[in-house]
């Protein structure tokens, strides 16, 4: 990671909106998840990555910040 990418982690019981080249706007949601737990993104960008940490049962979204 670099100073111009953002790491999400998001719960993997949740099914992901966005797949890896997707463009994001701060705001948009990135997983189906409850309402009381909305999942949105915190930058806008362009999703370059995307990978499941089995140890905390997460998704691990990487964000490069759009210039």
């Amino acid at each position: 990671m670099n100073a111009r990418e953002t790491i999400v982690r998001v719960d993997a019981t949740y099914d992901l909106r966005i797949r890896v080249g997707d463009n994001v706007r701060r705001g948009d949601r990135i997983a189906d998840v409850p309402d009381a737990q909305i999942s949105t993104a915190p930058v806008s960008g362009i999703v370059t990555g995307i990978r499941f940490d089995p140890a905390s049962h997460e998704f691990v979204i990487v964000i490069a910040h759009a210039t």
